[in-house]
């Protein structure tokens, strides 16, 4: 029987723009450069990511569907605002998420799992999050805490579950960034280990505990950020 050779395509330089604008926005939003409620002006995006008008609008289109981007008739596209009831809602979802996942992560442990676990947090613990004068952070720390939590839940077996995680991880940090400015900085290390001793232990109820009120340590510094922000 022939076999059908698929012919290669190169993609469409449309979309590979349009990826690229919509990587480097998202980025901007999650990471506060681009702040709550800004405008979005096309002729100025253009000019800021070197992308031309449609593939531009297709980034921005993507963005509004993933919620981090509004439109409105006539008026354009803007950064999607912050909330306390969207944070409450992203907090409260993560602990859900994440804790089923590390628990299915302890229950299906292996040596493998224990090894990624063990190196991302001698990298997390080697790493300062904060410059000497706490005015900045180290651009070297975001991702090795990415890479430690990846590595608590990266034997939970399912790709959809860990996808989900990510993504409330990352609407976590757009809050966590946009509030870091204006509290005392933590240092979280000790909450990391405690974490991974508990899950390596095999203690499922105690390391998702100890997860959750990491999270829930997060979720009142925010909160009070919201009790400093000045009414609409």
């Amino acid at each position: 029987m022939l076999e059908t050779t698929i012919p290669e395509h190169a993609p469409p330089a449309r979309s590979t723009a349009a990826s690229t604008a919509f990587a480097a926005i998202r980025r901007d939003i999650l990471s506060g450069v681009l702040a709550p409620g800004r405008k979005l002006r096309i002729d100025g995006l253009c000019k800021a990511y070197g992308a031309t008008i449609n593939p531009l609008r297709e980034a921005l289109n993507r963005l509004t569907s993933e919620g981090l981007v509004t439109q409105e008739d006539q008026r354009g596209f803007s950064v999607a605002p912050i909330s306390l009831e969207d944070w409450r809602d992203v907090v409260r979802a993560r602990c859900l998420m994440e804790g089923c996942a590390l628990g299915e992560a302890i229950r299906r442990r292996d040596e493998a799992w224990e090894e990624r676990v063990v190196v991302a947090l001698h990298w997390l613990s080697r790493t300062q999050h904060w410059s000497a004068d706490e005015k900045t952070a180290n651009p070297e720390w975001g991702p090795r805490h990415n890479a430690f939590h990846d590595a608590l839940l990266s034997a939970c077996g399912s790709q959809i579950m860990l996808a989900y995680c990510r993504e409330l991880r990352e609407r976590a940090d757009r809050y966590r960034h946009i509030a870091s400015t204006n509290f005392k900085r933590r240092d979280s290390l000790d909450e990391h280990r405690a974490i991974a001793d508990a899950a390596m232990a095999g203690d499922t109820e105690l390391a998702v505990a100890r997860l959750t009120q990491h999270y829930m340590t997060t979720f009142a510094v925010i909160e009070r950020y919201f009790g400093r922000m000045p009414a609409a």
